[in-house]
Formats: C-alpha cells, structure tokens, sequence
C-alpha cells in the first residue's frame, strides 16, 4: 500500500463491500472532504479493486479550468473506446453524434442533438451493464463539465442494468461550486441509491508513519506534534508543513504554523525556482494538459523535474499534472494577475482548437476585446456543431460581455444565442435572467419579439405557465405581421392558455392561427390549428368536432404534428375514443422516449395515463406515470403532470391513504404554477379519493371548488374531467342535497345528448341512476344504471363499469333483488380483479348494504319512511322501540336534509318506496 493510504484500511474496506453489494440499477457513492484529506488515493485504490476484478471502469479526472470545456469528462470516460465493438454497434445516427461530440470525427451539415449523444451513452451503458460489474468514476466531480454532466444524468435515469458512481466531493470552502450537498448528478439516481462518505482527519500516530514513508526518516516529536495539530489530520497539510518546519536551521525555535494549508502552499510556490514557476503556472493555466504543451519554455524539463522532486507534479499518465488540485490554485494564486494574463495569451497562441483559444483569448483580455469576442463566438458555433448547448450557451453570453461597445447590436444577438442555447440545455433560470436584461434595452421589432418569445419559454420551463403568458402576449404585439415569429408565438399562446384555462383568449389565437396557415398554404400548420381550434371549443361548449383532421405521423416530433398529435390525443381522450386517443399519445410517446425528450411531453403522458385509466390498463398507466415522473425529475421542478399521473395510478389501484397526499401536492403545484385546466382535473381526482374512503363531504368540497373553478374559466367539466359529474352527484346524494344533484345530473345528460358519445352517455346514465336511488325510485334507478353499464362496456371502459355495477347492485339491494345484487357486484368485483384494481375488487366483494335513500342517517331514514306511509310519531316509536322525542328529532332533521315541510311532501319525495311496505 502506498503512502497516501496509511491510516485508510478501514474506508477502503467500506469502498470495496459497497463495490460487491448486489443491486439493481443505477446508485452513487460519494467520497467528501476537505482538499487534501486523500480523497482521490482512496478512490484510486477502490477503483484498482474494480480493474483487477471482472469489472469494466470508465473514469475521469476533471479539474477546475476544465469545467467549460466541451464534454471533457465524458471524453475521458470513453477514452480508447471510438473503434470498440460497443461503439460499432450504436446505431450509425447515435454513433455519429457521438463521434462529432469528443472529437472522433468532423461534424456534418446538422449539428448533433445532445440527446443523440446521451442515447448513445445509455447503449453503451447497458452494454458494458450487461458484460459485467460497471463503475462509472468521477473524480473532483464539483468541476465536472455541464454537458458531461447532462449526459451522464439523461443515462443514469433511464439506466435499469445494475451501475456504480463512485465520485469523490471536496467539501470546505474554495469550491466555489454553491450548495454540494446534493450535486446535481446525484438527482439522477434514486435517493435512497445515493450514499456519501465523508472522509475523517488521520490520527498522529498515522500522520507519523507518513512523514517517514515521505521523507525518509521520522518527524521529530515536537514538529509532529505541531503538523498533527495545526493540519487537524490533513495528509496534504501535513506532508508541506513538515517540509516547511523542518528545514528551518534552529530546530528548537519556535514553529511558526500558517494560517491555512491555501497560505501554506501558496509559500510553497512562493519558493519554487523560476524554470520550475514557469512550468507550474503554464500546466495551471492550461484548458487541458497535453503532449508537447511544456515544449516551446526554454528550461521547461528541468523545471518539471523540479516540481517532480517536490512531489508538486506526477508523470505517471500521458501528460504531467498536479499531485493534488490545490498546488495548481495555489500557482495562479502566486502568479498575480498580470502574469495569468501573460501566459493565457502565450497559450492562445499555441491552442490545439477554436474553444482552446477562445478561452485563452478571453482570459488574457483586460477589457472589451473584439477579435476575444468573435473567437468565443466562433467557439459557440463549434459547441452547438458538438451538441453541447449549454458550453455554447455559456461562450455566447462570455462572447457578449466582451464585445465592444460601438458593437451593441451584434452583443444583443450574442445574448438571444446564449439564452436560446441556455434553454435548450435545461438552463431556464440563467436563460431567464439574461433576456429580462436583453429585453430591457432592445427596441420595438421583430428583434424584441424574438426576445420576448424566448423569456416566455424560460419562465414556463422555470414552471411559472400563467406568468410566461405576459411575455409571450407582448411578443404578438411586436412580432407585426411576421409569419415566422407569429406561428409558433400563436401556436405557443393558444396551446399555453387551453391548459391555463384562459379558454375565451386560447381560441382566439387558435382562430388566428388558423388564418395564418390558411393565407400561407401550410397544410401541416393547418391541420395543427384546426385541430386546436376544435378541441379548444368543444372543451368550451361541450359542442363535438364534426370532423378532426388525421394529424401527421411521419415525424411526430416536428412542431406542427408535434402539437397537432399532442392535442388530438387530448381531443380523442376528452370525446371517450380511446383507441384514436392511444393512436395519437403513444405515437408522441414513442417518439419522445426513443429522442428523450419525455420532458417536453408532461401533458401528453398525463393524458396517456388517463386514456389507459379508463381502458383498464393500469400497468400501461403506471409505465406512463412513471415517464411522468422521470419528466419532471429532468426540469427539476414538482411537476403538476407527473403528481397526477402518479395519484391516478394508486386511486385505481385503490391505494387511497397514498394517492390523497401525492394529488393535494399536485393541486398546490397547478394553483401555484398557474395551471388551471390540470387543478381541475387534480380537484376531480380528489373528489373521487374521498368519495372511495367514505368521506362524501370531502369530496363534495372539492368538486365544488371544481366546479366554480370550471364556471370561472368557462370549461365544461363533462369535457375537461368527463367522469367527475357523477361522482360530484353520488357526494351530493349522499350528503342529502339533491336538489343540487339533479341539477347536475340534468347538465351531464344535456351534455351526453350533444357530444353522443358511449362515455357521456355512461357517465349521465349513471349520475341519473346514483340521483334516482338517492330519492327513492330504485326501479328506474336500475333500468338508467343498466343502460349505462352497456354504455362503459360499448366504450371499452372496464374501471367505469365496475363502478357502474357497484351502483347497480346498490339499486338492487334497494328492490329487495338480492340475487341480482350479488351477481352485480361479484361481476363488478371481477371486471376489477380482470385490470389489476385488486383493492376494488376486495371492496367489491363486501357484503352489498342498501344505500340509505336521500343522505339520512339509518335511523333517520327508517323513521322518514314509516312517516311518509302515514304511520304518527308514536306508531313510528312503538314499531322501532324508540320514544316519540328521537322520533321527533330524527324527522326534524329528515325534513331538512330533505327540504321538505311535512309528511305529503316526504311521501312524494319517497315515491315507490312509500307505497312498497319496505321497512
């Protein structure tokens, strides 16, 4: 074992059993400390133990100046890889991406999506997965390039092979990364896969027995004392300051202890001679060491072997470099501005490529610097020719700020670059800040237009839905009549508002929209807007398409069918079609999972996993929930959409305790974000996970809420949330106000008479049927609740017909049919079992009790009824044994329930029933 290990048997030991555990897909442990603590050593070793083993490691050493530099870390990881059997094999589009990202082979007319170089890095995963045991090491990962780092996370989430991250972390200050309690690589593996080591302080006696293995002899108890102490156990401290301490010619005088190992090394550069200060500032300064970079310094050997002898510099690998990262900060530290400048400029002119020298050049400027700002623009272009739109972003804005004054033009589309880059890479937030800025000094036109449209994007992406409308409004009224601004400015309002529920204003767009596509002969942009304009009114007035156009399925992902099939889907799910519905959805899917774009498709998977809800397919919804939710872990945001989906799922599966607290956190998401037509549908659902505990005035208070919510943004509910009347009307029913249930009741079947679908008229049958049972009429109950039995089953919608059913044998029960009633819920008990509602299925197989007629209390109905037969209160008391005051109160509180005056009027309100002689 080598020195930089004494004292860590037992960390190393830990490393190796996480190393050996058994485990199913992706998970991360992290080694964290203070720099200097032997993070990387230990790391190494770990890492040796996976090479000598069976095992394939992929690893990387970043380091701070290598944080901008395009996929840096990730042409490491895959370093010796371009001619493997693994990369022969990716698809010719995945591995051309791949191949123009590190440099492999020289970029073509289309610039690679960075999605198509995350995809081939997943193949590749799975692949090395599937051979055997796969460690993917991150050394330092706080400097870890952004685009390495969207790359390595896009696999790591979809990744379901067993594969290890061991990174290490330094902790402490310096970093100057933020928080990194969490680092962001970190969220793309499920949190209770993540782990984090923290590694402690050596004891003396360790301390000791390295400064011997350093430098040959034992410290002098005194100066081990003091480097113990002072260095609290910090290898690294402890090996300078004992260098430092011990060649002082007094070795009695007192020790003088630097303040901090940062001071210390910088005294240790301090020293250093001239060659070996030349070549320590030049590897410093450097993007990336390379062959060759020390050859143009006059005295660069002999400096080398300097900093070598000093155990400053390691030339164990292809090219030198620093023992530990912290002698490098420590060199641009000694070195002073001037000289930084100086040597970057040296660089600049001796860089391997554009980015290189851009870099170089920026660094060495003391000030706006034109020919600076055209290479870090150039740089930008060769970023996005990589597919590393975030690195472009990131040079763009850096291209801006040193571009000349007398230029602000050429600045102000430097800036729309960056942030268009910044967006398209998941950077909303920097996006965001850098249009508010742009916006500010861009004159009216087209230009501002462009710039508006764009900060409506990053406001949305940041989850802000009715806050990105302002912008994107502004945008209409500066884009003139420019048709390619007004398209996807008009495509973005009417789509924006349909699901902020600003209906009234969505149909305009739409409407204009429409007009465009028309005056320009698009036939694509035409189909998209006709099927918004349909979809947006029936959603308004519940008034059916007469026909929607077939939207194009040759490239899904384009922006026209993108849409169009997007709100098709919609369309479909709304009118009860649910194969066209899963025709539309899946074919979005589809394409999204195979590009990974699944977060740019929230609404589209919300709406899958309705669709499949409703054609009892709970695996497909759970699956598509799942998307959902690995969507809303890529914008890392809470996610309305993926909240849903998720309690969706869990109320079909009758896990109600689960899905109440995952929808109530998804209703304070939409309020939140602005997202009106998704909290009506949150409202709806829990309405139905009330209604399914028990609790009818729970549910009641929600769906009304929903309700006024609906009046308030002129939707109609029988569209927007098709299922929800008759669960609002079976609360109601339940709570005794049926007045307000048959109002509802009469709405569901005025709209089922105007769409004429199976799930309309289902859902009205069934609302008639629960209100008919309520007040007393259990025959006709019965003949509606049949009819819509049909309806569900005509609509391929097993989970309604099961709840149908249950309503049935409830009617039944009522008629004293209870052979009738038991086949009913034993069928509705099977259709469950049949989609995997095992919880509704269990409840189905209870014992059928009789609904208790218009929400009264038992009691209260045995009395209500034995007094609209015309029994007096002490006939009533005798019969039941109870005395004539309980009789009083309980028909007190039945007339009220009931809104009725007095016994004629109970004994119309009980109809069939009062006459039956049923007790």
């Amino acid at each position: 074992m080598g020195e930089r290990l004494l004292g860590r048997d037992a960390e190393l030991d830990s490393l190796r059993a996480w190393l050996g555990l058994p485990h199913a897909g992706p998970r991360m442990l992290m080694i964290s400390g203070a720099a200097g603590m032997g993070k990387t050593s230990l790391w190494t070793a770990a890492l040796s133990t996976v090479r000598a083993g069976a095992g394939r490691v992929l690893a990387c050493r970043p380091g701070e100046t290598e944080t901008g530099l395009i996929y840096s870390g990730l042409g490491d990881l895959l370093d010796g890889q371009q001619d493997s059997p693994a990369v022969r094999a990716l698809p010719e589009p995945l591995r051309d991406a791949l191949g123009v990202a590190l440099l492999w082979q020289r970029p073509g007319h289309t610039p690679p999506d960075q999605r198509a170089v995350a995809l081939a890095v997943l193949h590749l995963f799975r692949r090395y997965a599937d051979e055997g045991p796969l460690i993917i090491g991150v050394d330092d990962l706080q400097w870890l390039d952004p685009s390495t780092e969207a790359v390595l996370g896009f696999a790591l989430r979809r990744l379901e092979q067993p594969a290890g991250v061991l990174a290490t972390l330094r902790t402490g200050t310096g970093t100057g990364t933020g928080d990194l309690s969490r680092p962001p690589l970190a969220h793309a593996v499920p949190p209770d896969r993540v782990e984090r080591r923290e590694l402690g302080p050596l004891d003396a006696d360790t301390i000791g027995a390295l400064l011997t293995a350093r430098y040959g002899r034992p410290p002098r108890p005194a100066l081990l004392r003091v480097v113990h102490e002072a260095g609290g156990g910090n290898p690294l401290f402890a090996l300078e300051l004992a260098r430092t301490l011990d060649d002082r010619p007094d070795p009695d005088a007192q020790l003088p202890v630097p303040e901090s190992l940062r001071h210390l090394l910088r005294t240790v550069m301090d020293g250093l001679s001239e060659a070996a200060a030349e070549v320590a500032l030049m590897l410093a300064s450097a993007a990336r060491a390379r062959a060759g970079l020390l050859d143009g310094l006059p005295a660069g050997h002999e400096g080398l072997a300097e900093l070598v002898a000093r155990h400053v510099v390691v030339t164990g690998g292809p090219v030198p470099r620093f023992a530990n990262p912290l002698y490098g900060a420590a060199v641009l530290e000694s070195a002073g501005a001037a000289r930084r400048r100086e040597m970057h400029a040296r660089l600049a002119r001796t860089a391997a490529g554009p980015e290189e020298r851009a870099r170089h050049l920026a660094l060495a400027a003391t000030g706006p610097d034109a020919v600076a700002a055209d290479a870090l623009h150039e740089a930008a272009r060769v970023a996005v020719a990589r597919g590393a739109p975030y690195t472009a972003g990131e040079l763009a804005e850096w291209a801006a700020r040193l571009t000349p004054p007398e230029q602000d033009d050429l600045a102000t589309r430097r800036r729309i670059e960056a942030a268009a880059n910044l967006l398209t890479s998941g950077g909303a937030s920097r996006a965001r800040a850098l249009l508010e800025d742009v916006v500010e000094r861009c004159p009216s036109g087209p230009v501002k237009a462009e710039v508006l449209f764009l900060l409506n994007r990053a406001i949305f992406c940041e989850g802000d839905y009715a806050g990105a409308l302002v912008p994107n409004q502004q945008a209409r009224l500066e884009a003139g009549e420019s048709v390619e601004l007004l398209v996807p400015i008009l495509a973005d309002l009417a789509y924006s508002r349909m699901h902020v529920g600003h209906l009234a204003g969505a149909a305009g767009h739409a409407r204009e929209l429409l007009a465009v596509a028309t005056r320009t002969g698009d036939a694509a942009l035409h189909d998209e807007a006709t099927i918004a304009t349909i979809t947006i009114e029936f959603m308004r007035t519940a008034r059916p398409p007469a026909a929607v156009p077939e939207p194009s399925y040759d490239n899904p992902l384009d922006r026209s069918p993108f849409a169009a099939l997007h709100v098709a889907g919609y369309l479909y799910r709304s009118l009860g079609d649910l194969p066209a519905a899963r025709a539309a959805l899946d074919t979005v899917r589809t394409a999204a999972v195979a590009a990974g774009v699944e977060a740019y498709i929230p609404s589209a998977l919300m709406w899958a996993t309705e669709v499949e809800c409703l054609a009892g397919d709970l695996d497909a919804a759970a699956e598509r929930a799942a998307l959902a939710r690995r969507a809303g872990q890529e914008t890392g945001t809470p996610s309305t959409s993926a909240l849903f989906t998720e309690a969706l799922v869990l109320a079909h599966r009758r896990e109600l305790d689960r899905a109440r607290p995952i929808a109530e956190e998804g209703l304070t998401v939409a309020l939140r974000s602005g997202m009106g037509t998704g909290a009506l549908c949150l409202r709806a659902l829990l309405g139905f996970v009330e209604l399914a505990a028990g609790d009818p005035a729970e549910a009641a208070r929600h769906l009304e809420h929903m309700e006024q919510a609906a009046t308030a943004l002129g939707a109609a509910l029988e569209v927007v949330c098709p299922t929800a009347v008759s669960d609002h009307v079976e609360a109601l029913a339940a709570l005794g106000r049926l007045d307000r249930a048959a109002e509802l009741a009469e709405r569901a079947a005025r709209s089922a008479r105007l769409i004429g679908r199976p799930l309309a008229r289902g859902v009205a049958g069934r609302a008639r049927g629960l209100l008919l049972v309520a007040t007393g009429s259990p025959k006709r109950a019965a003949e509606e609740l049949r009819a819509a039995c049909a309806e569900f089953t005509a609509a391929g919608m097993p989970f309604e017909l099961g709840r149908t059913l249950l309503a049935l044998a409830q009617a039944q029960t009522r008629l004293r049919q209870r052979a009738a009633a038991r086949q009913s819920a034993e069928r509705a008990a099977a259709v469950f079992a049949g989609i995997g509602a095992d919880g509704w299925a269990a409840a189905a197989a209870q014992p059928v009790r009789p609904a208790e007629p218009y929400g009264l209390t038992p009691s209260e109905g045995r009395v209500a009824l034995l007094a609209a037969r015309g029994r007096s209160n002490r006939e009533i008391a005798e019969e039941l044994v109870i005395d004539v005051k309980t009789v009083e109160t309980h028909l007190s509180s039945a007339y009220r329930k009931l809104g009725v005056r007095g016994r004629t009027q109970l004994a119309v309100r009980f109809g069939d029933d009062a006459g039956t002689g049923r007790a």
